[in-house]
């Protein structure tokens, strides 16, 4: 099948177990059994088409017409190349799609990105550009010295994928796709079509490897963290600010990339194996980083260029160090000399952190380990095991940290009301953070009101795993009661959910939670609501649907805050 998508077109050879490459085949032929649960085979569809033209829903219930605005999201979706497929969940090229809402109706549309990734894989009708969890195939016209002195070659850092498949984010009126490499595509937030060349972060400041979760204040200015492997005193994780956009008194305009710079520096604690970190938290005072025991491994990443291994084969988990939370001041970017530390567990998503009354309180969505990096791979969703259901339970978490420099050793240091955590200082002099479960069900893609990011908070709403990778439930926790709240599309996978605040809002969930759905059924062209976005009461959780065009991607990404009508 030759599908288009603007300027580019791939070739998608669906299930045909004849051509696949080699390398796929098992993945193929598990695939192609019947015996596969709709709930797990959704997650390995593969985007042959966009639908680049807005599709108007049919809304079910009613729509507040206070709610008017864009939702954008962002999900690795083209999973296969010609004969080849991606191995890992992360690595699919990305789809972008939005969500337009006015006068209570709804439409949908969404295009696969033009990115250069998705552009030399088209062209050579397979996968040539690595991603986090699959190598590039090698060119069967290559001869055999051409291979061997390809396999000889510099590692690029310049060469890394813009397969911007996480997350958007606006920098001012400009909207970008985001990855976890150093490169960002801009595009339309009208068509969604990309913009110009990717830019590269690294030309600007001195990241290799930037978050896709970047947090923004309120007058617009931008701060993310990335990884720079380039300083003399070894690599470290660099807090980088991107102010609004600013027209100087000669006429001339600085874009927030022009204006970059990094404000605080932390050196890494393991000078051969930086962590990997997916996002981190900010507060009114500080920025916090999870320092996790997820190393990757830099003498690994330099023999993998050459042994053709995966950047994800490069990461070494080390199960006997704690994890760290590196605090660091905003008013100067010095990080705080005091050690807090607590028993290992890896994060992806950091739901919230803020002050109070002396304390640093951190929220995040935990795991025990690290292994769910090493278990989300397309095979193990057609065919989970045990040990891949079991890493993917995510806990919603509190830690509470404090500097208490003069206590005594082996006393409970924190003196907030309603909480369980605790924090001792240790012979070492570090701080011992224990945790406090949020919730007594799983959670992961934690999303708040957003007014509220980095202060006092009490409500998270995400998504509950059931069984292993399904995302059925649509869940609310109320930190303080620990009640939770659940909603559930029977035969849909949810997404991510974002809240919006109503206009005039004196509560915190007065508002609603937008969610997009996905049908689990494989005949998805006999179904009228093939994508579902769905409309919550954030109070109640009482439901109304729109049904619109399948998109067949999952759904990761931060959408641009919708527009409020007074």
């Amino acid at each position: 099948m030759s599908v288009e998508t603007g300027l580019s077109k791939h070739t998608a050879n669906g299930l045909n177990i004849n051509t696949t490459y080699k390398s796929c085949k098992h993945l193929v032929q598990k695939m192609k059994e019947e015996s596969i649960e709709e709930s797990r085979r959704v997650w390995i569809r593969s985007t042959d088409k966009a639908t680049t033209t807005p599709v108007k829903g049919n809304v079910d219930g009613i729509i507040p017409q206070w709610l008017e605005g864009d939702l954008y999201r962002d999900g690795p979706g083209v999973l296969n190349i010609g004969d080849t497929w991606y191995h890992h969940i992360f690595d699919g090229m990305a789809v972008l799609h939005k969500f337009s809402i006015k006068g209570g109706e709804t439409t949908y549309r969404s295009r696969i990105l033009e990115s250069d990734s998705y552009k030399k894989n088209s062209a050579a009708n397979r996968i040539v550009v690595n991603e986090f969890g699959t190598r590039a195939y090698p060119d069967p016209c290559k001869t055999i010295l051409q291979k061997f002195m390809s396999r000889f070659s510099l590692p690029d850092f310049e060469d890394t994928t813009d397969n911007c498949a996480v997350n958007v984010c606006f920098f001012g009126d400009q909207l970008f796709a985001m990855t976890e490499t150093n490169k960002m595509r801009r595009v339309s937030p009208d068509d969604l079509k990309t913009i110009g060349e990717k830019t590269n972060v690294t030309r600007y400041v001195a990241v290799n490897m930037a978050t896709a979760h970047p947090h923004v204040d309120p007058d617009g200015t931008v701060y993310n963290m990335g990884n720079s492997y380039t300083s003399a005193k070894g690599p470290t994780y660099n807090i980088v600010k991107f102010p609004p956009k600013k027209t100087l008194p000669n006429g001339e305009v600085l874009t927030p990339f022009d204006q970059a710079s990094v404000v605080a520096s932390i050196p890494c604690r393991w000078k051969m194996k930086p962590c990997y970190y997916h996002s981190y938290s900010i507060t009114d005072n500080y920025f916090i980083l999870v320092e996790q025991p997820l190393g990757i491994s830099l003498p690994k990443l330099l023999t993998g260029h050459y042994t053709k291994k995966s950047f994800m084969q490069s990461m070494e988990w080390l199960p006997k160090e704690k994890t760290r939370f590196r605090v660091v001041r905003r008013s100067d970017g010095v990080v705080v000399k005091t050690v807090y530390q607590a028993d290992t567990f890896f994060t992806f998503h950091a739901i919230n952190a803020y002050e109070e009354d002396g304390h640093l309180i951190v929220d995040l969505c935990c795991f025990d380990d690290g292994s769910v990096v090493n278990q989300i791979w397309l095979e193990n969703i057609v065919n989970p095991t045990e040990a891949f259901n079991k890493s993917l339970q995510a806990m919603p978490r509190r830690f509470v940290a404090l500097d208490v420099s003069q206590a005594s050793v082996d006393r409970n240091l924190v003196a907030l009301r309603d909480t369980k955590c605790q924090a001792f200082k240790l012979n070492t002099g570090a701080i011992q953070c224990v945790p406090e479960d949020l919730s007594p069900a799983w959670m992961e893609m934690p999303r708040i009101n957003y007014r509220l990011n980095g202060k006092k908070y009490r409500y998270i709403y995400g998504f509950i795993p059931t069984v292993g990778i399904n995302c059925g439930t649509l869940c609310k926790v109320d930190t303080e009661s620990k009640e939770v709240l659940r909603w559930e599309g029977p035969g849909f996978q949810v997404s991510e959910p974002i809240f919006v605040e109503r206009p005039g809002a004196t509560e915190e969930d007065d508002g609603v939670v937008l969610a997009s759905l996905i049908n689990e059924k494989i005949n998805i062209s006999l179904l009228p609501g093939q994508v579902r976005l769905v409309v919550l009461d954030a109070k109640t959780s009482a439901a109304r649907f729109g049904d619109l065009q399948d998109t067949r991607s999952r759904h990761q990404g931060v959408p641009r805050p919708l527009r409020q009508i007074p």
